[in-house]
């Protein structure tokens, strides 16, 4: 494969990385990875404009992944804290003991 046509197919496959991770199609990074590995194995003297084509795509798309694994983290603190807010929580008693608190065991008033 010529310089030309790896750098080609390597800017190819940065977009479509960019594509899947905009549309969360994560399953298909791992087959992409892959391609992009031979590409860049292929390229042997690219020219300085077709190297910071390639460097800006990469930021781009390591950019938006960092935003998909903020998101998927905020996700998961989230649901932790409805799971836990679900289970219940401890309080004091006029004593100062840790005492349970859980949805449905009548321990449990509501004020209007």
């Amino acid at each position: 494969m010529s310089d030309t046509n790896a750098a080609e197919e390597l800017i190819s496959l940065l977009r479509l990385e960019r594509e899947a991770i905009r549309s969360a199609d994560f399953s298909d990074l791992v087959g992409l990875s892959d391609r992009k590995e031979r590409a860049m194995a292929a390229l042997t003297k690219p020219d300085g404009d077709t190297v910071e084509k390639i460097r800006a795509l990469a930021r781009e798309n390591q950019t938006l992944l960092a935003s998909a694994l903020a998101g998927v983290r905020a996700a998961q603190a989230r649901l932790k804290t409805i799971v836990t807010a679900a289970k219940g929580f401890e309080s004091y008693d006029k004593e100062g003991r840790p005492r349970p608190i859980r949805r449905g065991s009548g321990d449990f008033e509501r004020r209007a």
